[in-house]
């Protein structure tokens, strides 16, 4: 009986020991603990440095126009409206109308799918335009451009 208990103090010794030592699991959860980390904030970064606010974008109320989404402006009748509208997509592209047959014209005439920069006077895809709508209660009309840039100059230009 004597001898049992060194040989039980072996396995309660062996026991401990296994428990504080660090595992492949261990290691594997830190290491995507800390990727993900590092993803979420080069992503916060990135956002913070190159998506930021610009001049477009800032909601002023004395800012005549406002940036609006695609999905919010009938691209048949070049107006604004408040709220989500139909779609179609034609070559992978996404192109609304305010209804039915806003969307079928769409379809059926590629020229009504594009639209004309007021600041270069280029001929822009109204699925890939920069949309601009006045503040004004009442005006729907919405403007296309090429570029954040080009929606700024007008911005500045029509102040």
């Amino acid at each position: 009986m004597y001898q049992k208990r060194p040989y039980r103090r072996k396995i309660k010794d062996q026991k401990k020991s296994k428990k504080k030592s660090i595992t492949k699991k261990d290691k594997l959860i830190a290491l995507f603990s800390f990727v993900g980390l590092f993803m979420t904030a080069a992503f916060l970064a990135y956002r913070m440095l190159f998506v930021g606010h610009s001049h477009v974008h800032n909601h002023k109320s004395d800012m005549a126009y406002e940036l609006v989404a695609n999905e919010e402006v009938c691209m048949r009748n070049n107006s604004y409206r408040a709220e989500l509208i139909p779609s179609v997509s034609i070559k992978n592209k996404s192109y609304y109308g305010c209804c039915e047959s806003c969307t079928d014209y769409l379809a059926k005439n590629p020229e009504e799918r594009y639209a004309l920069d007021p600041i270069s006077e280029t001929k822009v895809d109204k699925a890939l335009a920069i949309i601009l709508h006045p503040r004004e209660k009442g005006i729907s009309k919405v403007y296309y451009f090429s570029s954040k840039e080009n929606a700024k100059k007008f911005v500045i230009e029509n102040k």
